[in-house]
This record gives structure tokens, sequence and C-alpha cells, in this order.
């Protein structure tokens, strides 16, 4: 994906970015996670080692904390924030999942040799690997824009109000 333009997050409403990234964002890595897993299904039985096995362990667990990350926030902390609600939502649980996210990123980089293809995987493997960083690129995107431009407005409405 090549953004030819740039978006000023910081004239989003919160309720704005909310919208903007269930509608533009989750809806994709959701997609995106199931075709990964079937090009990983594909993979695991090529391959004659445990190296895919491992991958698809890991990125079960990816697969997991996204859809409950976006699961809570799409029915708790996103209506929260459309109806304006006063009181206050601590964020720091948030930054947790993130940091777990983003810890099964960085094994999953690790086990593909930080996406430099081989000559030797299979045609599979290739395309599991551009498509796992293409995801990784994507869910960095979602967590930057809710650690740096949502969670900030959140907080300084919230504290604003108080």
């Amino acid at each position: 994906m090549l953004n030819l333009y740039h978006t000023d997050y910081n004239n989003f409403t919160p309720e704005e970015l909310c919208v903007y990234l269930e509608e533009r964002y989750y809806t994709q890595v959701l997609s995106d996670l199931e075709v990964i897993h079937k090009y990983l299904i594909d993979y695991s039985y090529e391959d004659e080692t445990d190296t895919a096995e491992i991958i698809i362990a890991i990125f079960r667990k990816l697969q997991i904390e996204l859809k409950q990350l976006f699961t809570k926030d799409s029915i708790l902390i996103f209506p929260h924030f459309k109806n304006k609600s006063d009181v206050t939502v601590n964020t720091d649980p948030f930054y947790q999942i993130h940091q777990r996210i983003n810890d099964l990123l960085q094994q999953i980089r690790r086990k593909l040799n930080n996406y430099v293809q081989q000559p030797n995987w299979p045609t599979t493997l290739k395309i599991c690997a551009l498509e796992l960083y293409s995801l990784e690129q994507l869910v960095q995107h979602v967590l930057y824009l809710k650690q740096n431009f949502l969670w900030p407005k959140i907080n300084t409405v919230a504290t604003s109000e108080c």
C-alpha cells in the first residue's frame, strides 16, 4: 500500500478516528490474517522441519491477540468514545496488549530471517514472508494511530472535562 498523500490525524476527532480505524484498518487486518493463515497451512505441508509449526503457533497467538484487541475496541472502547462518555478510561492495559502483539510480530520476523527471502525457500514461504511483512506494517500503523493520536485525544478530553 503506497500512500501518495499525508493524512493529518490531528484533525480527526476521537469518534472519527475510531470509525476510521474500524472501517479502514481492522477489516483489512482481519482479512489478511485469514489469507496468511491459509498460506501458512499450505507451507506446513511442504516443510519437513519444525519451522512451519513454530511459525504457525506464533501466528495463531498473534491472530488471537489481534482479534481480542479489535473486539475489545469495537465492543467496549470505541462505543464509549463515540458516545462521548465523561468516564475516563485507563488505556494502560491496551499498551500491554500492544506490547504483546509487537513481541509476537518480532518473533515471527526472527523466524523468517527478518523477511529477507532465501533462494532455497519454497514459493509458498516467500509469499508468506511478503504477506506477513505487509501485515506487520499494517498492524504497526494501527498501533501507532491508537497510541499517538487516539489515546492522547481521549486523555485530553477526559482531563479537560474533569
